[in-house]
């Protein structure tokens, strides 16, 4: 597998038996929070990149009237139209070139480590480039992340899980010097080995990415650690950011 390639096939009909932890209850947990720290008003426009099957657009269907969700695999994409109200647009696509006329959305929402999937630092801030492109001047960005703090104090970790008759195994890596976690992912039905493959993400630092959003004319007014609502530590479980894009 080309290592530059692996997100087009990591989020296929393996991902749901992989992260069935993230689910709908998660999700109304998450949403829930967002909309207690975002200033939403229903004829808002709302985008939800890398958006999956769709589990957050659900419940904040009932307080806007126009959401979009946008990803790259056309697997999720389906489940969410399975799953979905048919008012919510969902578009197919690279985060590295949205299809959206500038100043297009309220607020852009990118929940779940949805960055740092390339390995060249120049395509992730492209990412973070068209967030701001397409996000209307005082928008707001919502960004997700993993801790960074934690994630360099991993070394060599196994994790094992079992979901009704699959074995999911994982081990990750932190290369230092690539600043990168890589995640192996083992599937076995009963004892045998039916799929392998990789994740990785590139790890920035709060203050790489807080360089990485002034670049792009995002200013950050508000970071969390979980959501709780509690403040941020190196020994928080994530990095939220609450973004506000100034031109």
């Amino acid at each position: 597998m080309n290592n530059q390639e692996w997100y087009t096939n990591a989020f296929e009909e393996w991902y749901p038996i992989v992260y069935q932890h993230r689910d709908e209850k998660e999700a109304q947990q998450q949403v829930e929070f967002v909309l207690s720290k975002l200033n939403f008003q229903y004829n808002q426009k709302i985008l939800d990149l890398c958006c999956g099957y769709g589990r957050h657009l659900f419940f904040l269907y009932p307080k806007v009237s126009f959401l979009v969700g946008f990803d790259l695999s056309l697997y999720l994409l389906k489940k969410a139209q399975n799953f979905l109200p048919i008012k919510i647009s969902l578009i197919r696509g690279d985060v590295r070139y949205l299809p959206f006329s500038q100043e297009s959305f309220d607020i852009v929402l990118n929940f779940f480590t949805s960055f740092g999937y390339f390995d060249e630092d120049k395509e992730n801030i492209r990412q973070i480039e068209q967030v701001s492109f397409v996000l209307k001047n005082k928008g707001t960005f919502f960004f997700d992340y993993l801790n960074p703090a934690q994630v360099e104090k991993i070394t060599n970790m196994e994790t094992e899980k079992i979901y009704q008759s699959y074995i999911i195994k994982e081990k990750r890596y932190y290369n230092k010097n690539k600043n990168e976690l890589k995640k192996e992912v083992f599937i076995y039905l009963n004892t045998q080995l039916i799929k392998s493959y990789i994740e990785k993400v590139k790890v920035y630092s709060l203050d790489e990415i807080s360089s990485i959003f002034s670049s792009q004319s995002l200013s950050i007014q508000k970071i969390y650690g979980d959501y709780n609502g509690e403040p941020y530590t190196e020994e928080s479980p994530r990095l939220i950011i609450i973004g506000e894009k100034n031109e």
